[in-house]
């Protein structure tokens, strides 16, 4: 995650939270979800589903990373 800058907290629910974010170096900004640990099943889950997803209508995910204890995806940020 040290790739990343985050920046404001979009929002969060009952295990977490969305950050503005931006990889160094770029001036795109991404959406940041941090995730506890607890969710590693949902969140694999989620990430094989969503990998190979390509459509206008459904939020683009980027990559993920595991820290020791948070999982950080990064996907497209909506704004509008």
């Amino acid at each position: 995650m040290e790739n990343f800058i985050l920046y404001e907290k979009l929002g969060s629910g009952s295990r977490s939270v969305v950050h503005k974010g931006r990889l160094k170096g770029s001036l795109n900004y991404v959406a940041i979800v941090c995730s506890d640990k607890v969710k590693r099943p949902e969140i694999i889950n989620h990430v094989r589903l969503c990998h190979d997803f390509e459509h206008p209508n459904i939020v683009s995910f980027y990559e993920w990373y595991e820290t020791s204890n948070h999982l950080w995806l990064v996907v497209e940020l909506c704004t509008g």
